[in-house]
């Protein structure tokens, strides 16, 4: 129920700040609009738009092989001051899914990476510390998108709009022993799920070169500064956003469904051309890869 001196009406207005151009559109209706959206790939293509420079953090190197699109592309960074420490962000396709679940099976994905390291000899001596949430705005506490607090007044509505727009993600640190130079090596892997991709964030040095707590405190800031400063722009049928609800849901539900669901669509980063996405502007200083996907490679869900 919405709280006194807060009515429905009151929310509902708010929505329709936060959330055009979304529409919503009861449960019941035809569906031959909904098959004709499904005739244009979910995401044709995906702009991955990297700057090459954010803050003292340069970029050096971008790969990207089309023969592996699945694994996405890879950007290579240095920060002024610390020659020692290697940073890399990995942005590759997810899909859409819940935000927890897309975190579960990316850092289960992650480790198994890990392991296969192992047993090709890059690493020895591997230790995975305690996995730890990480949210991309210091010093905040932000609720995962599938469990957006209880109640339905304005400010619970509100909290859920800020918890999309600051993402939380996972951190692992490790150590290991670089083989075949048998360097003892401190490293940590970040995991985020945004714009229907993962930005994985790796970063290593030797232990020699850099104090345990100085590359703690520079890897948080990496990821802080670079994960929130690379875009993953998608064009196509995934920008025609229909919100459904209940025709006969009281009017508190139908703001809390639209502040759910269209909160979860603007994370998406969907557009319907490559000039609504403003791709021309947005590539003047960065590095941008360019991935088309064919209609059965990426089917709407």
């Amino acid at each position: 129920m919405a709280q006194p001196g807060k009515p429905a009406s009151l929310i509902l207005q708010v929505l329709l700040v936060l959330l055009l151009p979304v529409s919503p559109r009861a449960a019941a209706q035809d569906a031959a609009p909904r098959e004709q959206e499904q005739a244009r790939p979910y995401v044709e293509t995906s702009y991955l738009i990297a700057p090459r420079r954010v803050g003292d953090f340069v970029l050096q190197d971008a790969s990207y092989d089309e023969g592996r699109k699945y694994s996405g592309a890879g950007f290579r960074y240095a920060v002024e001051g610390h020659q020692e420490t290697r940073i890399d962000v990995y942005v590759y396709p997810a899909g859409r899914m819940p935000r927890a679940s897309a975190l579960t099976g990316g850092m289960a994905g992650f480790r198994a990476d890990l392991a296969r390291a192992v047993d090709a000899g890059t690493y020895a001596d591997l230790v995975l510390e305690d996995e730890q949430e990480f949210a991309l705005v210091e010093d905040s506490t932000v609720a995962a998108a599938d469990t957006p607090g209880d109640g339905d007044s304005l400010e619970a509505i509100l909290a859920i709009v800020a918890s999309g727009n600051r993402p939380s993600g996972r951190k692992l640190p490790m150590t290991m022993t670089l083989q075949p130079h048998g360097w003892p090596m401190q490293s940590v892997g970040y995991l985020f799920y945004r714009q229907l991709y993962y930005f994985k964030l790796r970063a290593s040095a030797a232990q020699e070169r850099i104090a345990s707590a100085d590359f703690d405190a520079l890897v948080d800031r990496a990821a802080r500064t670079l994960v929130p400063a690379i875009e993953v722009a998608n064009v196509g049928a995934c920008a025609r956003s229909v919100i459904h609800v209940t025709a006969e849901a009281p009017a508190e539900e139908v703001a809390r469904e639209m502040v759910m669901q269209g909160t979860e669509h603007q994370g998406y980063n969907c557009h319907e051309t490559a000039e609504a996405a403003d791709i021309g502007r947005k590539s003047a200083d960065a590095e941008v890869v360019e991935i088309a996907y064919r209609a059965e490679e990426w089917n709407a869900p």
